[in-house]
């Protein structure tokens, strides 16, 4: 088994979850970051279950304060930090004429300042113990239009760009930074959105037509790019953005 560890951002529930479960198989132990107790407690005795060690914290990534007792505890706890997964994200449906200022901020605050507050805050972790590896979360709507995701589609274009500009500045220290650009992937935030739309079987008829493979994908299938882009296999992969979208970005 491997003392390395993991730490992963929305952790509790979907991708973050995934995630966390590949890495275990792999022998790391993980640090689950989110605001929802009651599933962040199942997914960390979850994790242990599998013969790992696993702590959750109550963390809410637009919060520097939160982030940074995060940190502290994953460096009290485990001593280092060698994946990070910046993955926690919010959706908000509307055009700019429709979303409130409250929501474009709380958006941005969570899916863009998240990023980050969290890399803030464990890099430097990263940088002590000489390498380390960030992967963020984008969406293929930050390269391709759909109606009514303004604040969404916006935010997630911009992780393209501070992916890139976070490899560049960060190569000097050995930590390697990439993005997953995940399509219409079967989740709890996904679903949300399909059920709250006002035609639900329209919805998810429309997103799995969005693959070359007439489905969506699963949340496996990005956990496992995931895990390659945090692995030495990659080792001269940095600042990339890797598409999990089933060829949606090809039609």
């Amino acid at each position: 088994m491997s003392n390395k560890v993991m730490i992963v951002s929305g952790g509790a529930s979907g991708l973050g979850l995934a995630a966390a479960e590949k890495f275990a198989k792999n022998g790391y132990n993980i640090v689950l970051i989110d605001i929802n107790d009651e599933k962040g407690k199942q997914a960390e005795a979850k994790i242990k279950g599998m013969g790992v060690d696993a702590v959750y914290c109550h963390c809410d990534i637009s919060n520097s304060a939160q982030v940074q007792q995060a940190a502290k505890t994953t460096k009290d706890r485990f001593g280092r930090a060698d994946v990070l997964i910046n993955n926690a994200g919010l959706e908000v449906r509307g055009s700019i004429l429709q979303c409130s200022e409250e929501d474009w901020i709380r958006l941005y605050d969570i899916n863009l300042k998240g990023i980050y507050y969290m890399s803030k805050a464990f890099a430097p972790i990263m940088i002590d113990q000489g390498k380390g590896a960030i992967v963020n979360t984008g969406s293929i709507l930050g390269y391709r239009t759909v109606g009514e995701r303004a604040a969404y589609s916006s935010s997630k274009g911009a992780i393209d760009t501070l992916t890139r500009t976070m490899a560049f500045d960060l190569a000097q220290n050995n930590i390697r930074v990439n993005c997953v650009v995940p399509g219409a992937i079967d989740t709890p935030l996904l679903r949300g959105s399909i059920n709250d739309s006002p035609d639900p079987a329209g919805t998810e008829a429309f997103l799995g037509s969005k693959s070359v493979f007439g489905r969506m994908g699963t949340s496996a299938e990005v956990a496992n790019v995931m895990y390659f882009l945090a692995s030495d296999d990659a080792s001269f992969v940095t600042g990339a953005a890797y598409f999990v979208d089933g060829g949606w970005s090809i039609m």
